[in-house]
């Protein structure tokens, strides 16, 4: 498995250094599988919407269909299962958020990987489809690979409970870098928006959704281009009174301010190592602020922080080694158009390359083992207000009726004690799996 592991990593990169080939954006994120995975739930659950009327999808039909999107996207024979309904719907609203996201996922960079290598002297198949398609569904286990996993089989519920904390810190450091690389990442958005809590919550989200949608933009543009607006005043920029975004003003500028420090950051600050280290701490100051040493986010950020740091310092030193003599780290035989630094301040284009070759990595993590912990609404709580489930964030708010809605758990709860017979004699009901509704 070890030369799996470095074969997966050998295409990722290739990818990376020529995608300008293949992409018309080197700014490209790659979703891992657990996003891809986050990615098709949020398809299945619009389909349903706009079929069903409700914006929700069971967790046995987002994991059947998984099974069906990457045996067809990987040309391998179907499973014995049938398709579910809409599924061709499913796997079109999936392609089409990669593509709006400008983003794109592990199984089309191997085919754009083979695409790249037409012509190559060298016909080995590093890695199969077939091997891939294990990689993703979580039946392969690669060490030398980073792993998110490890959560899924812990040896206490406090090491799971602290497991699922980390990942979920991880995952937003993850996203407030990705943003700096590839600004239309709306999953990276959505992770990031209320996380520390800027009381940006369900119908703020739905009203970021509604304008980008009317826009024809992601979401992070929308919201940017509704600050600024506003930032510049007089009646000819000014948003409408009738804006809807006006009554989260508050909220979405302490977030726009927030990504702009990190950009003056990544301006600013020449070396990578450096910028990285500031980057991190700056993200991790928000996470932690108003918590103790010893709540369990503050513990996540601070070994987010040093673990991340640490991966940044050796990539930057590899790409240090790598650079070309004329110390720009261009091949002489490559367009300057197509580097990073198209769009980016010249200081950060060094940084920008790290920071995607730390997101490439993040892309390999092994998948997570529980997909209903990964895709459930009980999510560990980072912004005080809700957890990172991004089907809560995209699902529109219902009509208040005057009563607040129950936690998951107390609903699952009040269910079985229905349930629970009125004689101690009888046994007892084992306890279902919570749904997204």
């Amino acid at each position: 498995m070890e030369a799996f592991a470095d074969h997966l990593k050998l295409i990722v990169r290739t990818f990376r250094r020529e995608s300008h080939r293949v992409l018309q954006s080197e700014r490209t994120t790659v979703h891992g599988a657990d996003s891809m995975l986050m990615v098709l739930q949020l398809a299945m659950a619009e389909i349903n919407k706009q079929h069903a009327g409700e914006f929700k999808v069971a967790l046995s039909d987002v994991l059947m269909a998984w099974k069906h999107l990457l045996l067809d996207k990987l040309h391998l024979p179907p499973p014995s299962s049938a398709r579910l309904e809409n599924y061709d719907l499913f796997l079109e609203a999936y392609q089409s958020f990669l593509k709006r996201s400008n983003t794109t996922d592990l199984v089309d960079v191997l085919a754009m990987y083979k695409q790249l290598r037409v012509g190559d002297l060298d016909p080995e198949e590093l890695v199969s489809p077939m091997q891939l398609f294990e990689f993703l569904s979580g039946n392969m286990e690669v060490p030398d690979l980073p792993d998110s996993s490890t959560y899924s089989t812990p040896s206490s519920q406090s090491r799971n409970c602290h497991s699922q904390i980390k990942m979920a810190v991880r995952r937003v450091f993850c996203s407030y870098l990705s943003l700096l690389v590839n600004s239309k990442n709306d999953m990276a958005l959505a992770l990031t928006l209320n996380v520390p809590s800027r009381s940006l919550e369900g119908q703020a989200f739905t009203d970021i959704k509604r304008a980008a949608r009317e826009s024809q933009t992601s979401l992070f543009l929308a919201v940017t281009s509704f600050i600024r607006a506003i930032q510049l005043g007089g009646k000819g920029y000014a948003p409408a009174e009738s804006d809807p975004l006006r009554k989260h003003i508050k909220g979405l500028s302490d977030y726009v301010q927030f990504i702009d420090n990190l950009e003056e950051i990544l301006g600013n600050i020449l070396d990578p190592s450096e910028c990285g280290t500031q980057l991190l701490a700056t993200i991790r100051a928000a996470l932690v602020k108003g918590r103790s040493s010893g709540d369990p986010v503050y513990v996540a950020a601070e070994e987010t922080t040093k673990d991340l740091k640490e991966r940044m310092v050796q990539l930057h030193q590899i790409q240090k080694q790598a650079t070309n003599g004329d110390g720009t780290g261009i091949s002489p035989a490559r367009p300057k158009a197509y580097t990073v630094n198209h769009g980016t301040a010249y200081r950060g284009r060094e940084t920008v390359k790290v920071l995607m070759a730390l997101l490439d990595e993040e892309a390999l993590a092994l998948p997570c083992l529980n997909k209903a912990d990964l895709l459930s609404e009980d999510q560990p709580v980072l912004s005080g207000a809700e957890g990172t489930c991004v089907l809560m964030l995209f699902r529109s708010p219902k009509v208040s009726t005057g009563c607040s809605p129950e936690p998951l758990r107390n609903r699952v709860q009040s269910r079985l004690n229905l349930l629970k017979p009125k004689h101690h004699m009888l046994n007892t009901f084992t306890e279902p799996a919570p749904s997204f509704d």
